[in-house]
């Protein structure tokens, strides 16, 4: 396999999964709202949407680790199935129905997020090595452009784009994971034995520091898919409309790309753990800002704090489960702590819907910096006792 063909491939399915996650949840509140589901209803969809995936990832995560199923297979499978729902939410008018739909759509992008990541690693097991920190920044780069586009269409054009965009991008999903080698099958190519990781499965009571960096991560990525799912309610707030939230979450996405890119320069020898800490408290930061922010001015320098936050938690967390499980536990790793953004989705959203039903914006913003300090705080022990 070539090196530079393998890195160039490995960029265009972050990209490609990278813009499915912006469509998908940055505009899952527009988008249902619309078609005229209430905040509590929208919020329970994702929640029950986020559970469901959180139980698919470590059980997928264990089938390849273990070799019995590889990684391409199900890529391409769980792509298809993305595409095939978005098509369907644009030939339904029930909102039952593109609940239920668009809820598969959140699932099957969540689902898709430890394969992916440990991709990079599979490929150093077969001698080849693929920046992940260089993949993930061209990913925020199609982020952010994705953002900002169709920011501009939903203004001008309705929320059909929605699903054509994430039918089309599932679609290019399937395309790019059929043009993969099985990097995850048995033999030279595979990830581990499969006997041997059945004896060294990756147990959570003796990872007490990678367990509470679990829990810290959940509770931040509480706040951030809090603030997320409800971000178009904090625009409307400042004065903005779906344009300005386009725009404010791809000016998000374009700061991070500096550190992704330059992520393994900068990080060396020293252990990801502290890297990913800085990141919690940058979150902290945000979550403290955005609850004085009155005008979209302010938001969009608020967001530039993302290159600490999300931009340095995106690249270091998948270094710290390599560092901290170690290769035999790879793809099951990586869904543990992919596990603490879909929790941090789940918790958020459900617990999102009922404030924002009852209480409003305002004990929102409180709630998701209570819960975002909470969690920068078990970060920061994790790293201390480790």
């Amino acid at each position: 396999m070539n090196s530079t063909g393998e890195n160039i491939r490995y960029c265009v399915l972050i990209g490609m999964h990278t813009m499915t996650m912006c469509v998908g949840f940055n505009y899952v509140t527009w988008y249902l709202s619309g078609v005229g589901l209430k905040d509590s209803a929208i919020g329970s969809i994702i929640a029950v949407s986020c559970l469901i995936a959180v139980f698919i990832q470590q059980l997928a995560g264990r089938q390849v680790d273990t070799g019995r199923i590889g990684g391409k297979k199900l890529l391409c499978f769980v792509s298809l199935v993305e595409a095939l729902c978005a098509y369907g939410l644009l030939i339904t008018d029930k909102p039952a129905v593109s609940g239920f739909l668009y809820g598969m759509l959140l699932a099957i992008t969540l689902i898709m997020v430890p394969l992916v990541n440990s991709l990079s690693f599979y490929y150093r097991s077969c001698g080849i090595t693929v920046n992940y920190g260089y993949a993930r920044g061209i990913g925020s780069l199609c982020f952010s452009g994705i953002s900002m586009l169709l920011g501009i269409l939903t203004v001008h054009s309705g929320n059909f784009v929605v699903p054509l965009s994430y039918g089309i991008l599932g679609a290019a999903l399937f395309a790019v994971s059929l043009s993969f080698p099985d990097l995850m099958a048995t033999g030279k190519t595979g990830a581990v034995d499969s006997v041997s990781v059945s004896r060294r499965s990756l147990r959570l009571s003796e990872h007490k520091c990678f367990l509470w960096m679990l829990i810290g991560l959940s509770l931040v990525m509480l706040f951030h898919n809090m603030l997320m799912t409800y971000f178009i309610y904090v625009i409307e707030r400042a004065g903005g409309n779906s344009g300005d939230m386009g725009m404010a979450v791809g000016v998000a996405a374009v700061v991070e790309i500096p550190v992704l890119f330059l992520y393994t320069r900068v990080r060396k020898d020293r252990p990801s753990a502290g890297f990913l800490t800085i990141s919690g408290f940058a979150f902290l930061l945000k979550a403290v800002l955005f609850i004085f922010a009155k005008s979209v001015g302010m938001i969009y320098l608020i967001q530039c704090l993302q290159c600490l936050a999300y931009g340095l938690m995106a690249a270091s967390r998948v270094y710290y489960v390599d560092e901290t499980v170690g290769e035999e536990n790879e793809a099951t790793g990586q869904a543990y702590i992919a596990a603490t953004e879909t929790i941090g989705l789940v918790l958020g959203s459900a617990l999102g819907g009922l404030i924002m039903q009852n209480l409003g914006l305002e004990t929102l913003l409180v709630v998701g910096a209570v819960a975002c300090a909470a969690g920068a705080s078990f970060m920061l022990l994790s790293n201390l006792k480790k």
